[in-house]
């Protein structure tokens, strides 16, 4: 932060503050609502807990074409309307009367996502501090843990005293009163000193256009989003199945416990596993995450509370990799001249592994009646994603092109 000053400070105070209210509030709180919306409109849980999947759907649609958005001339202009848009989305699961209206709802909630939580703050720290933006990005998205930890007892005793109705209100005005004026004074899109076609690094400004032709027909970047899709699987499946598979081998309150250590632990992994990204490198980033993931999978097979207290810590320093990896990979193996386009489709396929990851581990649990074959599953995740990253990784960036070598070989890249 030092070569973009105070400003870039304040970026990263802006993400920090967005990820703090709206991923916290779309993601860690989201689950308090089940009970009080089921219990009172009489449906089943799993009628609830689809609005994350409608979610994760329509975010996965929306993200190509919001990636190329986020890189024009209209930056801001969509920033602030897709706030307003996720705000009133937030608040509109008030009037639902049906299941049919949540899911409505979650399919706007979704799309305006996109445009005013994960891939906007990514861009625009991308935009200010280039490929050392690892550690800038690291202490935005830690936001998002502490976030919900300051948020869970406020939302819990609103629930408790004013019900689900008001909750949901409340807090979708509470995300446009608070998030625009931080996308306006805060989260500038571009350093001062940006201009088109600068060089590529911190301060240049992305590209206007769509998707590079190049990396269509590059078999890194293909692998590379196939590491990315394990890396998120791994993260989700064990997030969402964490907690059930605890307060079966031991106790709520035991499970409790690990949950919380678990997020106390995760906002300064995030911090830690940027910092090895801008020191050492996206190679040796992605081993330390994957390695620990790796290792808490199978943890997760064996027994003991003193081991689950170990798993937690590993889990939480493996897990970063699912918000902190894909945005400082893609600009760390592609560049930043086209960043928004290409982040675009990694998003996408993000939320692909958000869709895949937690019903299939429940479903592995319905069908054997235990999680050890998900476990088990997620570590060879774990290890291919290592993989993918690595053969990545391999193929060099050029550092005048920014694409593969097996582009290159071709002699037909061109910058993307």
């Amino acid at each position: 932060m030092k070569k973009t000053g105070g400003r870039g400070a304040a970026v990263v105070l802006g993400g920090f503050l967005i990820m703090a209210l709206l991923h916290a509030m779309m993601q860690g709180c989201f689950s308090l609502f089940l009970i009080p919306v089921t219990e009172d409109m009489g449906l089943p849980r799993s009628a609830f807990s689809t609005c994350s999947s409608v979610v994760a759907f329509a975010a996965m649609c929306v993200s190509p074409l919001m990636g190329k958005l986020l890189t024009g001339r209209h930056v801001r202009a969509v920033f602030l309307s897709c706030i307003v848009g996720l705000g009133l989305s937030y608040a509109s699961y008030s009037l639902a009367q049906s299941a049919a209206a949540l899911y409505l709802s979650a399919a706007f909630e979704g799309a305006f996502s996109c445009g005013a939580v994960m891939m906007p703050v990514s861009i625009i720290i991308t935009n200010w501090f280039g490929r050392r933006s690892g550690t800038p990005m690291a202490a935005a998205l830690a936001g998002s843990g502490l976030g919900g930890a300051v948020i869970t007892p406020i939302l819990t005793r609103m629930l408790a005293e004013h019900g689900w109705r008001y909750a949901f209100r409340t807090f979708g005005i509470l995300m446009i009163l608070v998030e625009i004026p931080v996308a306006l004074f805060l989260m500038k899109p571009y350093p001062p000193s940006s201009r088109p076609g600068a060089a590529e690094g911190a301060g240049a400004r992305p590209r206007d256009g769509g998707f590079p032709p190049e990396l269509r027909r590059s078999p890194a970047f293909w692998i590379y989003l196939l590491g990315i899709l394990s890396m998120c699987i791994v993260g989700y499946a064990g997030t969402s199945q964490l907690s059930a598979f605890l307060t079966d081998a031991y106790s709520p309150g035991f499970s409790a416990a690990i949950m919380t250590t678990f997020l106390l632990i995760l906002a300064p992994s995030k911090l830690l596993l940027g910092r090895l990204y801008d020191r050492f490198g996206p190679r040796a980033g992605t081993l330390f995450a994957m390695g620990f993931s790796a290792v808490s999978m199978l943890m997760l097979l064996g027994r003991g509370r003193t081991l689950m207290c170990v798993m937690a810590a590993c889990f939480a320093l493996g897990n970063t990799s699912g918000t902190v990896s894909p945005p400082v990979l893609t600009a760390a193996f592609f560049g930043t001249e086209h960043y928004g386009a290409v982040y675009g489709v990694v998003n996408a396929v993000c939320m692909i592994g958000s869709m895949i990851g937690p019903p299939a581990a429940a479903s592995v649990y319905d069908a054997t009646g235990s999680y050890r074959p998900a476990w088990l599953a997620c570590f060879a995740l774990c290890v291919l994603s290592a993989a993918c990253v690595l053969y990545t990784s391999r193929q060099g960036i050029q550092s005048g092109a920014d694409v593969p070598r097996t582009a290159e070989k071709k002699n037909t890249a061109q910058p993307v």
